[in-house]
């Protein structure tokens, strides 16, 4: 994950290889929000257009923006194992900031995947991203959905907050930013956690590579179908 060292801390690596073992891609939850967020980048990005993820991890979704015709690279502060087919193009130990200018130059939508809410001061990142990539328009923002679900998981992994769109309103309107679209996402998932954190029931806190890749794919392609289906505002456990 990518968090300014100025305001959090990256990742670990006994982190990384929690939240991304080898085949993480294949689970249902990262299967849905590839698809979700390559929605969103085919949106407002042509084919071609150079798309920044800060806080990429092993690159996953870099090579899905990659493979789908966009110019997509990636930066993490901390030290992910990459995949393989995309190291040219992910930064490890690597500041958005530090980047080489004619990239940063040239990068007119960035990715915020399950970033800001490791950040205390989410409006003074946002203009730094902003200040450092000057040809940006566009932010696709990701983040954990819901307060009422602030569970262990939250708290293993040093997040300050779990969204909702009212808070998501507010930190855009401090940052001067409009926001075009929206919805939460994985509908599915908000009773189970709601009654999981009534019950006192803990989360795991790492994710492991699926045994059934055919019910995963299934589940992914539902995720997806459902984020495009039902009412935005309906609470999910994530939100974009």
């Amino acid at each position: 994950i990518y968090v300014n060292h100025a305001i959090g801390t990256e990742f670990s690596e006994d982190e990384f290889s929690d939240a991304y073992p080898p085949g993480y891609e294949l689970h249902y939850w990262h299967r849905a929000r590839s698809d979700i967020v390559r929605d969103y980048v085919r949106s407002f990005c042509k084919k071609g257009d150079t798309v920044l993820e800060i806080g990429t991890g092993r690159g996953h979704y870099v090579r899905v923006l990659r493979t789908d015709g966009f110019d997509a690279y990636g930066c993490d502060l901390g030290s992910p194992l990459v995949h393989e087919d995309v190291r040219p193009y992910i930064f490890g130990e690597t500041d958005f900031a530090d980047l080489d200018l004619n990239l940063r130059e040239r990068v007119s939508a960035v990715l915020l995947l399950d970033v800001i809410e490791h950040i205390a001061q989410p409006s003074a990142f946002l203009a730094s991203v902003l200040q450092s990539l000057p040809a940006v328009r566009w932010l696709i923002i990701t983040v954990p959905a819901r307060q009422e679900l602030w569970s262990n998981y939250d708290e293993h992994y040093r997040h300050f907050i779990r969204y909702d769109i009212r808070k998501i309103r507010e930190l855009m309107q401090n940052s001067h930013l409009s926001i075009l679209t929206w919805g939460y996402f994985f509908r599915a998932l908000y009773i189970p956690a709601w009654v999981m954190k009534r019950i006192g029931l803990k989360r795991s806190t790492s994710f492991s590579a699926p045994k059934n890749q055919r019910l995963h794919k299934l589940l992914g392609y539902a995720f997806w179908l459902e984020s495009r289906l039902l009412p935005k505002g309906v609470y999910g456990t994530s939100l974009v």
